[in-house]
């Protein structure tokens, strides 16, 4: 078993806030032409609002005061027109904005799923499927928070410069009146930024984990049922469930009260505008409709400043879910892909003083080797099988041969070059590997068999007929176009085998790796899937891991391993004459 290694911790905010800044702008630099039309749609209806207060005033000093009926008959449909255009701009802008955020997040979505699939199968193992999703979906969807938070940014700024503006156009005096608790707002927004983040970061961090929680027991539930546990995983989803409502309730406290802050000081300034406009009327220093809409235009300062307010609140979500997702691109491949090229058909495979250990978390002391100082060759067609107790390092010998991890120590050689002068792609298209859990896709029964590989249709009927397949393929109600479900539960264990093993002979590969493919098969099934096994190891070099010692007498050699080490070697005569470790575990 894979121990438990940490997860990537994040830099601190302070540190990674602007480099995960920049890089988060930077992916918005290919659409400059759009973001460019976007901002001057944005300053076009950032004007509307001032047009808006002088026409109030309009409307108050020189229409119903003078009660021009003219004038009165054109504001309505100026009103509308104004309007109508705001409608516009705004839908113009939402629609080009957000087809911008959605281009940019399907090129990022795609270049996380290609980082996460490409990654170390450790991390994959250390990683809960259920949170990988979670990486995959909500943290980059929180990504289209920053281009929000960009629009409000430019937005909301010029609104209120133009407001104020239209305001110390019309009194100078009572603006700075209004005005001068303006830049109190700054607290609220400065004193809550950083809660917001810790926050937001929280509430994701939680709702990973509760989507783990999901996946993993939807992906047990055979599991569950059979033990009569569902009460109990009920229990787990709760516990997590309610802690992410308690962060995402912490994390929008956090992005709420800015708000009301804001709105309570700019109450202030509108309350003394008030007292002293109402001197300056009663004195006649002022007429009513001019205060009217002075005050209009501070009551319209109050959404663009509760704006600036969400501008911390989208970029600290943005921030959040980016530095995750960018800490994942840069995470380092255990495994360097530094080689060129495909290996020939091996003439003979060699593994040279081959160790491995899981890695320790950090400040944790080593962990002791699960493979040390194995040697053994195997030559061209030669059937080898490994058996041997439980944990005595089987599974990861193969892990290794397939390059799946990189030993400690020690390596693997074909014909004397080593596999990693070979690129990952060249050495694994000289490998088949049936596994002993067989994994299909929901998809059809062809493109599981394919693979994604073209392959003509006699070249699919070949292979199912050597596989022991072609009969229950051509039952299925589409044949070859059936859908299985995920993982292919609709199959008998036995069928999916047998489509795995048509999928290994389809890639037509020299070497073999088998990891006990009929261990979990009734007597029937196994028959079968055991014939399509002798037809797939024809004129190839097999190495098989055997849980069932039954199944390896014919091989060539066998190689018995216990405590990671190789301690017996020989034919299936051989050790049992010898009475040691191997008959041990026959009898």
């Amino acid at each position: 078993m894979t121990p438990p290694a940490p997860h990537d911790a994040p830099a601190p905010a302070s540190t990674a806030a602007p480099s995960t800044a920049r890089r988060l702008l930077a992916l918005f630099r290919p659409h400059r032409a759009a973001l460019a039309l976007s901002a001057l749609l944005v300053i076009t209806a950032s004007a509307i609002p001032g047009v808006l207060v002088f026409l109030i005033q309009k409307v108050l000093d020189d229409v119903l005061i003078a009660k021009d009926s003219r004038m009165l008959a054109l504001m309505p449909a100026a009103v509308v027109l104004l309007y109508l255009t705001n409608g516009a701009l705004t839908l113009s802008r939402g629609m080009l904005t957000r087809s911008i955020s959605w281009r940019v997040l399907t090129a990022l979505r795609q270049q996380m799923f290609e980082k996460m699939v490409s990654l170390d199968i450790g991390w994959h193992q250390q990683t809960p499927s259920g949170e990988r999703v979670s990486r995959l979906t909500g943290d980059v969807n929180n990504l289209q928070y920053a281009t929000s938070a960009v629009v409000t940014a430019l937005q909301k700024p010029l609104t209120l410069m133009i407001l104020i503006g239209s305001a110390a156009w019309m009194n100078a005096r009572l603006a700075l009146v209004g005005l001068f608790v303006l830049p109190l707002v700054a607290w609220p927004m400065h004193r809550f930024g950083r809660r917001v983040r810790e926050g937001v970061r929280a509430s994701l961090d939680s709702g990973a984990r509760l989507s783990a929680s999901a996946q993993e027991t939807f992906q047990g539930v055979r599991v569950v049922h059979s033990f009569d546990a569902a009460d109990w995983r009920a229990l787990r989803f709760r516990e997590r469930n309610e802690a992410h409502h308690r962060d995402q309730l912490r994390a929008m406290a956090a992005q709420l009260l800015p708000g009301p802050a804001v709105e309570a000081i700019a109450a202030v300034g509108v309350g003394l505008a008030i007292w002293v406009g109402g001197q300056d009327v009663f004195a006649g220093r002022l007429a009513p409709g001019e205060l009217i809409a002075f005050l209009v235009a501070l009551g319209l300062m109050n959404e663009p400043l509760k704006g600036l307010t969400q501008v911390g609140t989208l970029l600290s979500r943005a921030l959040a879910s980016a530095e995750v997702l960018f800490a994942l691109l840069d995470r380092p491949s255990a495994r360097p892909d530094t080689g060129t090229g495909a290996p020939p058909p091996p003439r003979e495979i060699s593994v040279e003083d081959l160790s491995f250990s899981w890695p320790a978390p950090p400040g944790s002391p080593p962990a002791p080797p699960v493979l040390d100082r194995v040697s053994f060759r195997v030559r061209a067609g030669e059937r080898v099988a490994i058996v041997g107790p439980s944990g005595a390092g089987k599974t990861t010998l193969l892990t290794l041969l397939g390059r799946l991890r990189d030993p400690s120590a020690g390596r693997i050689c074909w014909d004397g070059a080593d596999a990693r002068a070979f690129s990952l792609a060249g050495l694994r298209s000289r490998i088949a590997v049936v596994t002993q859990e067989p994994f299909l896709f929901d998809d059809t029964v062809e493109a599981n068999v394919t693979f994604g590989r073209p392959a003509t249709p006699d070249q699919l009927q070949t292979a199912a007929r050597a596989a022991q397949a072609d009969r229950f393929i051509d039952s299925l109600p589409l044949g070859w176009q059936t859908r299985v479900d995920e993982a292919g539960m609709r199959l008998s264990g036995g069928q999916r085998q047998r489509l795995c093993i048509a999928r290994a002979l389809l890639r037509d590969a020299p070497v073999l790796l088998l990891d006990e493919a009929t261990s979990n098969l009734d007597s029937e099934s196994e028959a079968l899937v055991n014939e399509a096994l002798e037809k797939l190891m024809e004129g190839r070099t097999t190495i098989v891991i055997a849980h069932r010692l039954s199944t390896v007498k014919n091989a060539d050699r066998i190689f018995v391993m216990e405590g990671g080490r190789i301690v017996e070697e020989g034919t299936h005569a051989e050790l049992m004459e010898r009475g040691g470790v191997y008959k041990r575990l026959y009898v």
